[in-house]
């Protein structure tokens, strides 16, 4: 039943979002992987950008101030991986945070003889079981060549849907 309502809100948000048809185009032709998409794939995927836009907090870190761009472009990525399964795969987290390239996390990890290690563990992307996705957003001449951080990232939170962040 809360799914149902969920879905039901998160449509009625979409649909009062507005973005024109050049605002895709111009976002799309910077994510050439889509061109593999059929194109009559291309509606559902922009439905579903919205409707995750309508239902996650997306922050910007460090003072970044995360562009229409930017998020139409984070949100196409990370529609791609459910397009036939549907944002629900979605539904057990809330926040998306983008960094201004990549960032540093400080790291503990103990050895096997309990020596404690501490170290920052320089990234582009983290998706935390329950928590948010964060990723590095890269601009320009900036831009990362072959590296897609966002369908990466968002790929982890699918692996940890079934409780175990094992590959399945």
């Amino acid at each position: 039943m809360f799914s149902a309502f969920r879905r039901w809100r998160r449509q009625r948000a979409a649909d009062r979002m507005d973005v024109s048809p050049e605002e895709w185009d111009a976002v799309e032709r910077t994510l050439p992987f889509l061109a593999f998409l059929p194109p009559e794939e291309r509606p559902r995927l922009r439905r579903m950008a919205l409707e995750l836009l309508a239902e996650k907090e997306v922050h910007g870190a460090e003072g970044f101030v995360v562009s229409d761009e930017a998020l139409l472009s984070i949100a196409l990525q990370a529609c791609l991986p459910v397009l036939h399964i549907g944002l629900d795969a979605y539904a057990d987290w809330v926040g998306i945070i983008v960094y201004p390239g990549d960032f540093v996390i400080p790291r503990k990890e103990m050895d096997e003889t309990s020596v404690v290690h501490e170290y920052d563990d320089e990234v582009l992307g983290e998706a935390w079981e329950g928590g948010p996705v964060i990723v590095s957003w890269f601009e320009g001449e900036n831009a990362l060549d072959g590296i897609n951080v966002v369908i990466h990232e968002f790929a982890h939170k699918l692996d940890m849907g079934n409780g175990e962040v094992d590959g399945y």
